[in-house]
């Protein structure tokens, strides 16, 4: 198992589709330069922003070939460290992407979300991820997102996966202050110096380092890169949270503008990309479309507006 320590900021890239539903591997390269060449520290292909639901929508093909070919082809084509985002809906689908994934592509670590549709309790959550792990040669960090799982990873758990051979860290998107907060303190009460402790929510980044995370699966940072890294500069390397907290608070707009009311991630965060040049196309079906513009909705021109206030088009 590599000795990999999530440290930095690690865009959720989108997925670029051409126009015939196929990946436009030239942008994803375009895209991928563009980011290294702002200083992120690595990047996370399909995950839940990258749509690695519909990866493997090719018809007559194995389900995970897609997904499996997206990852290793991109890994050739970026000195940036890979986390691949490879967690399914059920332990052995987990598995079998996650060894085939490693077998074919040069990856620093896996991103597990935690089973969804299945919902786990809290006690087979752990034991699901204790079982991928010992079926892997590369790290896990476990992903905690209710709002796409239906089931909140708790603070007694990640300190259970805290424990797991196999698992160095937990990307943290219950977007609750609170339980940010009780687990980095109870993270720092055990000492435990080998996980790491993420921010999966960009306007909790600056919380995220001020109790002791280390790393940001960052939405934002695939178009305002060097921001999100000054924010964990500040936050993390510095240790200045008080400038951190006001830089992020300065990107709250885009933020908000990654997630729009009436849209669903990445919808927006696609098109925002396509307005840095890169020709990322809209993202399969079912959330095939951009960002509405209409008469309750407009959605295109606040990313436009925001874009062109932050100097970022």
């Amino acid at each position: 198992m590599t000795e990999f320590e999530p440290t930095g900021i690690y865009p959720a890239v989108p997925t670029a589709i051409d126009d015939d539903g196929s990946i436009n591997y030239d942008a994803q390269q375009n895209h991928l330069d563009y980011l290294e060449r702002n200083g992120v520290q690595g990047a996370v292909l399909a995950g839940c922003t990258g749509h690695a639901a519909t990866l493997g929508d090719r018809p007559g093909e194995d389900f995970y070939d897609e997904h499996v070919e997206f990852v290793a082809k991109n890994t050739e084509a970026t000195d940036l460290p890979i986390i691949a985002g490879d967690g399914m809906n059920s332990t052995a689908q987990t598995i079998e992407l996650a060894q085939r994934i490693e077998e074919e592509a040069d990856i620093e670590a896996h991103l597990m979300i935690s089973p969804y549709q299945n919902c786990p309790p809290q006690d087979l959550n752990v034991r699901h991820y204790e079982e991928v792990a010992s079926e892997l040669d590369e790290p896990i960090i476990a992903y905690n997102v209710p709002g796409r799982t239906g089931r909140n990873l708790e603070p007694d758990t990640i300190m259970e996966l805290a424990d797991t051979p196999g698992v160095i860290g937990v990307k943290e998107a219950s977007n609750d202050p609170e339980q940010i907060r009780e687990i980095g303190r109870r993270l720092e009460e055990i000492g435990n110096e080998d996980f790491f402790f993420g921010s999966g929510d960009d306007a909790r980044n600056h919380l995220v380092y001020d109790v002791g995370g280390s790393f940001a699966i960052s939405v934002s940072g695939n178009i305002a890169p060097e921001e999100t890294v000054e924010v964990w500069e500040k936050g993390y390397r510095n240790n200045d949270s008080e400038i951190a907290e006001q830089l992020n608070n300065d990107m709250d707009d885009i933020h908000e503008a990654m997630f729009q009311e009436g849209e669903k991630n990445p919808i927006s965060v696609q098109y925002a990309v396509n307005q840095l040049g890169f020709d990322f196309g809209t993202p399969r079906m079912p959330l095939d479309r951009e960002p509405r513009e209409d008469e309750e909705f407009n959605n295109r021109t606040e990313i436009e507006d925001v874009m062109a206030s932050h100097d970022l088009i």
